[in-house]
């Protein structure tokens, strides 16, 4: 699928879905490639220099599409999802029994809607569903296990009783079999739900379609700071309530345990931002000189010449024209206090009086941190086409997607 994104007249960042494939088999980086130049320059006659940002999940095919055409769009900034890859921060704990439980627990659920009815009957409260489009689903899914787990073996004793999914119940009774492994289940459930909270929200709010370029870096900056002084509350909580039952355990030794199940996450995490996506993070914090927080950094001319890391503003001549209007944007920002939302339209007010900064925010608005544009179209598909229209043709099922995708 192919979205382009652009801001109207009005400032108001537009996403329209463009092109479609339904593919029997999956494409290489030359063959996605030659799709992208066809529909981009040829169908719609995009110009070299117009394309700005490529926002793109972590797929090797898509990153080696995008190294193909950049001859043909040189100004083009690469960007990868942060949302993808906050998300797969969850697959680098150090969780084996939660793993194995969690994975029972989601099969019960999709494949047992008396399962879920159950549930709802004993909790008064629906079960959390995962769905791989939907990023972090799978955490709230154990947020909410961890939460109501004092309802798990009751609600596991009635399914017995009527004999429901008995094939996967089966696994659940022998896992509450092994006391030692339900211990180790809690404690995983919180060290989770604990060191992933602030994955999970910053993975929501980068996903979103505003001009999230501004303080995307401030975002993934304060995960960092989470991350150098990780917060395990639930964790004691569930340390001590174990010691208060087996006076044999000892509460420093379970909690140490824990956290080094949550180390991998974090390290990996620390390695991914501050080395293998640095670049890119860098160039996010020089977005971060908008009218909300130009008073607190005062940019000076070299702080400018950082705005070069976006392919599309690294001419001479645009640095030059931001340098020469900066005492102006400076002098326009004095005593400026507005909420963090009004800030384009700020920029929208200041079209006249401060052009060459306005038309560079114009084209940096149009850099997204995530590829939940895109998500949006797969969610489209699943809820529009299930097993029983496998036979739909093509040109419907494109035409469909792209009517309800377009009309948002």
């Amino acid at each position: 699928m192919i979205l382009v994104c652009f801001v109207d007249n009005d400032w108001n960042i537009v996403q329209r879905l463009i092109r479609i494939d339904i593919c029997a088999k999956s494409v290489n980086g030359d063959q996605l490639a030659q799709v992208l130049n066809e529909c981009l320059s040829l169908e719609y006659g995009v110009r070299g220099d117009s394309l700005i940002p490529a926002i793109r999940d972590g797929a090797s095919v898509n990153q080696a599409a995008l190294n193909r055409i950049q001859f043909i769009f040189p100004k083009t900034f690469n960007v990868v999802c942060f949302s993808h890859t906050l998300d797969n921060v969850g697959n680098h704990f150090g969780i084996p029994n939660l793993t194995e439980f969690e994975n029972l627990w989601i099969r019960l659920f999709s494949q047992s809607h008396k399962a879920g009815l159950m549930w709802k009957e004993l909790t008064g409260s629906k079960s959390k569903s995962y769905s791989e489009t939907r990023w972090w689903s799978r955490w709230e899914v154990n947020k909410q296990l961890m939460e109501q787990f004092g309802d798990v073996q009751r609600f596991i004793d009635d399914m017995v009783r009527e004999n429901v999914a008995p094939q996967i119940l089966r696994q659940l009774v022998d896992f509450f079999s092994h006391l030692n492994k339900v211990i180790s289940l809690k404690l995983e459930l919180a060290a989770l739900v604990d060191a992933g909270k602030v994955f999970v929200k910053a993975t929501y709010i980068l996903e979103g379609d505003g001009p999230l370029v501004l303080s995307c870096f401030e975002i993934l900056q304060a995960v960092c700071n989470a991350c150098q002084n990780v917060h395990l509350p639930n964790v004691h909580a569930v340390a001590v309530a174990i010691v208060d039952t087996d006076p044999t355990q000892n509460v420093g030794a379970l909690e140490q345990e824990v956290k080094r199940s949550v180390q991998p996450a974090i390290e990996w995490f620390l390695r991914k931002f501050n080395v293998d996506l640095r670049d890119t993070l860098s160039t996010f914090k020089a977005a971060q000189m908008c009218p909300v927080t130009v008073q607190l950094l005062w940019p000076t001319p070299a702080n400018v010449e950082a705005l070069r890391q976006f392919p599309f503003l690294d001419s001479n001549d645009v640095i030059n024209d931001l340098i020469t209007e900066l005492p102006h944007y400076l002098a326009a920002t004095q005593d400026v206090i507005m909420p963090c939302k009004d800030k384009v339209k700020w920029w929208r007010q200041q079209s006249d009086n401060l052009p060459h900064w306005s038309s560079a925010v114009m084209k940096v608005l149009l850099v997204q941190p995530s590829s939940a544009a895109a998500e949006r179209v797969f969610s489209i598909l699943n809820a529009s086409f299930n097993d029983s229209q496998e036979h739909a043709l093509v040109d419907y099922l494109q035409a469909c997607v792209m009517l309800q995708y377009n009309n948002r």
